[in-house]
């Protein structure tokens, strides 16, 4: 009988334990769960895009440049110009002696009146041969041998004439003239130095006929126009002046991804801009955009970065009330990094500037600066 009496004890007992420990509340379930607001940069859009997002970076050079070299052999006899000359076209900048070249022209003449009189000789024989021939009087065949005769006397009389017209351009190559108006660069060669032809002599650029190549980003190089007239800044001065789009190149650079534009400078109105061949200038393209291809510059400007786009469809991240809220809009791509809104967003809104940040709808939000 002790037994079960000791049993019904021990199940009661653990009976209360078991209530006990249910009625017992979990400090862990009774805890709110805060989320901590997610920091984020933000940015307005753009009512247009700033002018630096247009520019590129190019070089000046002349279209007129050039290497004179000498066309005679011998040695310099007078040389006229130093570097730094400006000179006229046409205007002699060395000479090279002329001494062998002016006998070479004398016994061309001579030969040349040699081979006219006996031009002259054989033209009287076979005008004689032909009377007697016709005649009778005379065999065939001595006909026939004056008209070779006189064949060969003109042949003869053009080769003549053809050796003096050498000897005299050679007389004239002894001469160096500048080939168009311009500056003089360079300078190889004084006087006594000996002469060959190909030796470079002289370097001359038409300071007045100027160019600039650019290499402009693929994306918005179609935006520029042939004809149109572009503001640029020499570098680092900053000195403007203008220049009129002349060409775009017809290939991209596979590394670059840029198109070459050359545009020739207009000559400055103010006296204070100097441009020089080799240097660096910047050139602004916002202005080269068509009447037709306005709305492309106009509009709600945004970074690449803070849309997320699939063609034109996309959304970006509005910050309302200190929250995140998704926004769809529709965009146009215009130039690396930028993006325009056709639709969906105002311009006084603020946009989460990275769109990869894992947000929802709702997520509170800490603007950093």
């Amino acid at each position: 009988m002790k037994k079960p009496l000791t049993a019904v004890v021990v199940v009661a007992a653990v009976v209360v334990g078991c209530g006990g420990a249910s009625a017992s509340p979990s400090p862990a379930s009774a805890t709110p769960v805060v989320q901590k607001p997610v920091g984020v940069k933000v940015v307005a859009p753009a009512p247009q895009l700033e002018a630096r997002v247009l520019q590129a970076t190019g070089s000046v050079r002349a279209r007129q440049e050039a290497t004179l070299s000498a066309e005679a052999t011998g040695p310099l006899t007078r040389v006229t110009v130093d570097v730094g000359d400006t000179v006229k076209r046409g205007q002699v900048l060395a000479q090279v002696d002329t001494t062998n070249a002016r006998l070479a022209v004398s016994q061309a003449r001579a030969s040349r009146g040699a081979a006219e009189a006996a031009l002259e000789g054989a033209k009287l024989d076979v005008e004689r041969a032909r009377v007697l021939a016709q005649s009778g009087s005379l065999p065939r065949a001595s006909l026939e041998k004056a008209e070779v005769s006189f064949r060969q006397a003109q042949a003869q009389a053009e080769q003549a004439a053809a050796a003096l017209d050498s000897a005299q351009e050679a007389v004239r190559d002894a001469t160096l003239t500048a080939p168009f108006d311009g500056v003089i660069t360079s300078r190889a060669h004084n006087e006594g130095d000996y002469m060959s032809p190909g030796t470079a002599l002289f370097g001359i650029v038409n300071p007045q006929s100027l160019e600039v190549r650019a290499p402009v980003p693929e994306a918005f190089v179609d935006r520029v126009k042939v004809g149109a007239v572009v503001k640029g800044s020499l570098n680092p001065s900053g000195a403007p002046f203008e220049a009129k789009v002349r060409s775009l190149g017809a290939v991209v650079d596979p590394q670059t991804r840029t198109v070459e534009v050359l545009a020739e400078v207009l000559p400055s109105q103010s006296q204070g801009t100097t441009l020089r061949a080799g240097a660096l200038v910047e050139l602004d393209f916002s202005g080269t955009l068509s009447s037709s291809e306005a709305g492309g510059q106009a509009g709600l400007f945004l970074p690449s970065q803070a849309v997320h786009a699939r063609g034109q469809q996309g959304f970006v991240w509005v910050v309302q009330e200190g929250k995140a809220q998704r926004r769809d809009v529709q965009v146009e791509r215009v130039l690396p990094g930028f993006v325009r809104v056709v639709r969906g967003l105002g311009l006084d809104e603020r946009v989460v500037a990275d769109v990869s940040l894992p947000l929802q709808d709702g997520t509170s939000l800490q603007v950093v600066q």
